[in-house]
């Protein structure tokens, strides 16, 4: 039985040797300077100050480990300078959400460690992470050229800085809009946005001086969709002008409307009998549309004709028809059927 624990006994020193440098003892003590921040950084600057020892501080050399567990099984950064002094810097990337622990050992001429001291630096967290919008339902936004913000891990420079690539992605047909943010982490989108369609956003970061390995990569976690204070709150057929034409200002007659929601639309022209004399939607138009204003030349301004909604008094045949007075017929969105007189003086 005594032998048995002798066994065990060595067992545990052997392994002890193993995980650490064996320490001789000498006159001295060291400190460990690491970053303070919350969460600890991705990429830290370390500092290790050696003072007490006997001789000049050539006469010695400091050696820094950071691993993920106390036992330092699992090392992740092990590096030696020269002098009482030493600065610490890393390329590469510390994990995510990980307790990092540190280690400094005070080195003689010849290698061997007279001195050690041992932390636990903090714990990291995400290198990229979304703040807004966030929420894990739809979000609206009142305007067509939204803002958006993140943040990142801190990193010294090198590895950093972080350059940011923003991705606006419609989840309906996946066209996606890129843009290059540089170092800034909030970001406002430079163009409009089509208002009630939904999009998702994503960003991603890359160090300027580090790894392609650590970029880091962060999408939504919901839809958003532009509802702007000048977005559709009603489906709506207006009427046509000039009217009566040929006017002075135009040979032809435009037509707007206004569509709430996504779905089939017909607009077509007719005679006082009913008789059909011109498809304006489905044909000039598809017959299934989404919401917004339609008939408008600019979309900016919601002024003008767009010259695929104007009528010039001729029939489905390119005849031209008869002088008089013509209905417009406007269904969509699943109310009822909208009319309009069009008074067509002739050719």
């Amino acid at each position: 039985m005594k032998s048995a624990r002798l066994v065990v006994a060595a067992a545990l020193t052997a392994l002890s040797v193993v995980a650490a440098p064996r320490i001789a003892r000498a006159q001295g003590t060291a400190t460990i300077d690491v970053p303070r921040d919350v969460p600890f950084p991705a990429a830290p600057l370390i500092t290790v100050r050696a003072s007490g020892f006997p001789g000049p501080p050539s006469a010695r050399m400091i050696r820094l480990r950071l691993a993920l567990d106390e036992l330092f099984g699992l090392v992740l950064y092990d590096s030696t300078k020269a002098g009482d002094v030493a600065t610490f810097s890393m390329i590469k990337l510390l994990p995510e959400n990980r307790d990092i622990f540190v280690e400094a050992f005070v080195l003689d001429t010849n290698g061997i460690p007279i001195h050690r001291v041992f932390q636990l630096a903090g714990h990291t967290g995400p290198h990229l992470q979304l703040i807004s919008p966030s929420a894990l339902s739809g979000v609206t936004f009142l305007n067509r050229r939204p803002t958006f913000r993140w943040r990142s891990a801190v990193v010294t420079t090198p590895p950093g800085p972080w350059l940011y690539e923003l991705s606006i992605i419609e989840t309906a047909t996946l066209v996606t809009r890129t843009f290059n943010v540089a170092t800034d982490t909030v970001f406002t989108v430079p163009v409009d946005l089509e208002a009630s369609t939904p999009y998702r956003w994503k960003v991603i970061a890359r160090l300027f001086n580090g790894l392609a390995i650590d970029s880091a990569v962060a999408v939504g976690n919901s839809t958003f969709t532009i509802q702007p204070s000048d977005a559709v709150v009603k489906t709506l057929l207006y009427q046509n002008f000039p009217n009566p034409f040929p006017a002075p200002s135009s040979q032809s007659t435009c037509f707007w409307f206004d569509l709430k929601t996504s779905g089939k639309v017909e607009l077509t022209i007719h005679d006082l009998r009913g008789h059909r004399v011109r498809t304006m939607i489905p044909g000039q138009l598809p017959g299934d549309l989404v919401a917004g204003r339609y008939g408008r030349a600019s979309e900016l301004d919601g002024t003008g004709c767009d010259p695929r909604l104007q009528w010039d008094g001729t029939a489905d045949d390119g005849r031209v028809v008869p002088p008089g007075v013509y209905l417009l017929r406007f269904k969509a969105d699943g109310v009822a059927e909208t009319m309009k007189k069009i008074l067509f003086r002739g050719q």
